[in-house]
């Protein structure tokens, strides 16, 4: 299941529940996620030798990676910080702070189709319609990680995104987190700020692995 799939489609390892497929959604949903052409023109350009430097970057610091319509119109800004930090323009603390309120814009980027204050009935009457087999296990793995069971109107779509991925691979997840785990993660923690303080609050809210990346995987961020 696509992050921003309409979530009427049926998906059939999900359930019976049977439903008529938006097809504006699904137009919609293509020109959302194609690849602009004038980033793809950028990216092949500047500072090839650094796009898997980039792209790292994005993914320690988010604890997965995007797709790539997502990251694309952000990423060549990550090899300039790179390759800055080192030529010795930037000290590494300068790097970092950078590197994080970039990321940030990543992230923010790859939550924008998930803004809503409450998702549409049909989704909550899906969600419960489906939630066998997977929907148990999902809930009980999020609450596992978060510490406490979220709110619905926060998980709807980070749990139904995540029943698709054990559906689709069921060995994909380990009894430890997962990048699918922290993608999910994520965007239930954003929708919490964004529904209790508004999107301007949701949108600089910390990422969820920034202390591991200021420890454990600067070096490797940087290609030290």
């Amino acid at each position: 299941m696509k992050w921003n799939m309409p979530l009427g489609i049926n998906i059939p390892e999900l359930g019976n529940a049977q439903a008529k497929i938006d097809l504006d959604a699904v137009i919609e949903k293509g020109r959302r996620s194609a690849v602009q052409w004038d980033d793809l023109a950028v990216a092949s350009t500047v500072l090839v030798d650094l796009e898997n430097v980039g792209l790292l970057l994005i993914k320690r610091l988010l604890g997965y990676l995007p797709p790539q319509h997502v990251t694309l119109p952000y990423e060549t800004y990550l090899r300039a910080l790179v390759h800055n930090y080192r030529q010795n323009q930037l000290s590494g603390n300068d790097f970092i702070h950078q590197a994080i309120e970039h990321v940030k814009m990543v992230r923010n980027a790859d939550m924008k189709q998930n803004l809503c204050s409450t998702y549409p009935p049909r989704d909550y009457t899906y969600y419960h319609e489906t939630f066998t087999p997977y929907g148990l296990q999902v809930k009980q793995r999020l609450t596992r990680f978060l510490g406490y069971e979220p709110h619905l109107n926060h998980s709807l779509s980070a749990e139904l995104w995540l029943r698709a991925e054990l559906a689709s691979d069921a060995s994909s997840l380990s009894e430890s987190i997962t990048a699918v785990d922290i993608r999910a993660i994520t965007l239930i923690k954003y929708r919490e700020a964004l529904l209790d303080n508004g999107k301007l609050t949701a949108d600089k809210s910390p990422l969820q692995w920034d202390l591991v990346l200021k420890t454990q995987y600067f070096s490797n961020i940087t290609g030290e």
